[in-house]
């Protein structure tokens, strides 16, 4: 929430200074680049109303909360919770409901400078009407972080409470040490399968795992569908796993992007920084490449990512060691073809993907963030499921094997 509020505060800032620099005949024939703040406001209403319809939904659900099993959670503490919740939902919407009035009023006030009469009286009056929209808006923000503080205040009370109800639970119990590390193995899942070091297919740990199964990997994430993609694999239930190169996560939308994806169930892979080939680098820039891409990762979505692949598919001694040091499975691919001219359309995409000599039993697909690539995969996944194959869970992989030369 607090990230949004300073968003749209350099989105204001850049509504002003862009303003003064502009000439009306960029306005007149749509190249304003001010048209991209515009979009961009309008995303941040759509989050806003998401984020509202969230804590909505968490108010009801705490003030609806059953706690009288709880020995040291009672309703008083829930009801704080729920109503802080709720507060801060009214607040959000209240800016929300300021977006939509700036947003409104700046779509008249690009259309009127459009017009032949426009002058800079236009532009001046327009500018004025805009930032005193916009000073309604910030009038909320504090509101906006008082409750932030309460709710988290609220929040803290909780999480304490259900702790030393937890903590008075394992001591009752008398576990040792031994049986809780058992405990949190036998939560993982079980690993059924390991990457081939020489093909880096995807191979099953034990005869009785179903071997025509096929992985799928979406690499140069998040840059501008690999969201899209996400969602069509979600609704898809078809698991996959994203490599990220760095340069995409260094904004807080790049991270946004990342936490939706990862919120959506997928797993993360390194992809390096900037996606040079690792024989064109020193060692010491290979280590920055892909240490500083995980420390990304960390930041947006709370750990470090368990895959590595090398742009263009070249490893070096150096990106290998600096992989099995961040603990990372080094794997290439099996085959893809969506940055082939050729294959740049969706039909000819999804033919190719499905009907290539080289789709065969754990087969590591690959794939870009590509607009074709998007439109492609719901006939992709189904091709491949036509054809008896299952897909891979990342999740399902051991971070044993991969390539290692």
């Amino acid at each position: 929430m607090q990230s949004m509020i300073d968003y749209e505060a350099e989105l204001s800032d850049l509504f002003n200074e862009s303003l003064t620099d502009e000439t009306l005949t960029s306005f007149k024939d749509d190249q304003s680049p001010l048209y991209q703040n515009l979009n961009e406001r309008s995303e941040l209403a759509v989050g806003l109303a998401k984020i509202h319809e969230e804590l909505q939904d968490s108010a009801e659900k705490l003030k609806s909360a059953d706690v009288s099993g709880s020995d040291t959670l009672n309703e008083e503490t829930v009801d704080n919770l729920s109503a802080a919740a709720g507060q801060l939902a009214e607040e959000v919407k209240n800016v929300q409901t300021g977006y939509q009035e700036v947003i409104s009023s700046e779509t008249a006030f690009f259309e009127s400078l459009v017009s032949e009469e426009a002058d800079y009286t236009t532009l001046t009056d327009g500018m004025a009407e805009v930032n005193g929209l916009h000073e309604g808006v910030a009038a909320h923000y504090q509101s906006i972080n008082e409750q932030l503080a309460a709710f988290e205040n609220y929040s803290n009370e909780v999480k304490t409470a259900l702790d030393e109800e937890t903590s008075s639970s394992e001591k009752s119990e008398s576990i040792d040490s031994e049986s809780e590390g058992e405990a949190a193995k036998n939560s993982e899942p079980e690993k059924l399968y390991t990457v081939d070091a020489a093909t880096s297919a995807i191979v099953p740990s034990t005869d009785d795992v179903d071997s025509a199964a096929v992985l799928l990997t979406i690499d140069d994430a998040p840059d501008e569908n690999a969201v899209a993609i996400a969602h069509t694999l979600k609704d898809l239930d078809a698991p996959a796993i994203f490599f990220v190169n760095g340069m995409f996560i260094e904004s807080e939308e790049g991270q946004e992007k990342l936490r939706e994806i990862h919120e959506l169930g997928f797993e993360i892979g390194n992809h390096t920084y900037n996606h040079f080939n690792m024989e064109e680098i020193t060692p010491e820039d290979t280590a920055l490449e892909i240490i500083d891409t995980s420390d990304l990762i960390e930041k947006a979505i709370g750990k470090r990512p368990k895959f590595f692949r090398a742009p263009f598919g070249v490893n070096t001694e150096a990106s290998i060691s600096i992989a099995e040091e961040e603990d990372m499975t080094v794997m290439n691919w099996t085959y893809g073809f969506d940055w082939e001219p050729e294959y740049q359309e969706p039909g000819a995409l999804s033919d190719i993907m499905v009907n290539t000599e080289m789709l065969g039993d754990g087969a590591n697909l690959l794939m870009h963030d590509r607009g074709w690539t998007s439109e492609a995969l719901p006939d992709i996944v189904k091709g491949l499921r036509d054809k008896g194959y299952s897909l891979i869970d990342p999740k399902l992989i051991n971070s044993e094997g991969g390539v290692t030369e």
